[in-house]
């Protein structure tokens, strides 16, 4: 299925996925897009599993559950994952083997490559045994005009040295490039949320989070999905969010 790849940037390639009404950042050989965009006339609802399910069995019962709202599994456009512990190089590239391979299965691709977006942490409080999925984002209809809806995926710190603070504003100026690539910004969002043992934001950081530190900033107690790395940030705008 051809995209039509309207911008690049970094090898990124921002597309119009269109069988499931939104464009998405694609990263050429990533299991995951950077970020998506929910076409006009359409918005975002955000689907939190009350109790996180297997990893597969999670997809399984997030397709069914889009085809019973009377949208197709092309409409996901998110997935949030958890994990018991971060995982080393190789064990990322092995988890991530058959994770690329249902995405496909499920027409979530295109030939420049996957189009959904995803946050994959390790909580460092109990309750994850195994790959679980916690939350998925899918596109739907809507005639209420509340602004851009979007998703974010996780990214990591940029830098590895200096202060926590300066480590998490390199998160937030990696996203800020991706939220130009799509047409947005923070004002826009309905959440923004850390992933670090700590959430050490500095005056600076937050202010250029404007109306969207209003709207939400939540701190998730967890570690990113690969050793050696502290901290992740992601953001959403969505129009409603329901627990399943």
């Amino acid at each position: 299925m051809k995209n039509d790849a309207r911008t690049r940037h970094h090898g990124r390639m921002l597309s119009n996925f269109a069988p499931g009404n939104y464009r998405s950042l694609i990263v050429p050989g990533r299991p995951f897009s950077d970020g998506i965009v929910a076409d006009a006339g359409f918005d975002l609802v955000r689907a939190v599993l009350y109790r996180p399910l297997p990893l597969y069995e999670g997809l399984d019962a997030a397709r069914r559950h889009v085809e019973q709202a009377g949208r197709p599994v092309t409409a996901l456009a998110g997935f949030e994952l958890r994990i018991p512990e971060p995982l080393t190089a190789e064990g990322f590239e092995a988890f991530n083997a058959p994770y690329v391979a249902r995405m496909r299965q499920l027409g979530l691709s295109t030939d420049e490559g996957l189009v959904t977006t995803r946050t994959n942490v390790a909580p460092t409080v109990s309750g994850v045994a195994e790959p679980s999925l916690y939350a998925f984002t899918y596109t739907v209809p809507t005639t209420a005009g509340r602004g851009t809806a979007y998703r974010l995926s996780g990214a990591t710190e940029t830098r590895s040295d200096g202060t926590t603070a300066e480590r998490l504003r390199s998160i937030v100026e990696a996203l800020e490039a991706r939220l130009a690539e799509l047409g947005t910004g923070w004002d826009a969002a309905t959440a923004i949320t850390v992933y670090g043992v700590a959430c050490d934001l500095d005056r600076e950081t937050l202010d250029r989070f404007g109306a969207g530190a209003v709207r939400g900033l939540r701190w998730y107690p967890s570690l990113p999905p690969i050793v050696d790395v502290g901290y992740e940030i992601d953001a959403h705008s969505v129009g409603s969010e329901l627990t399943l």
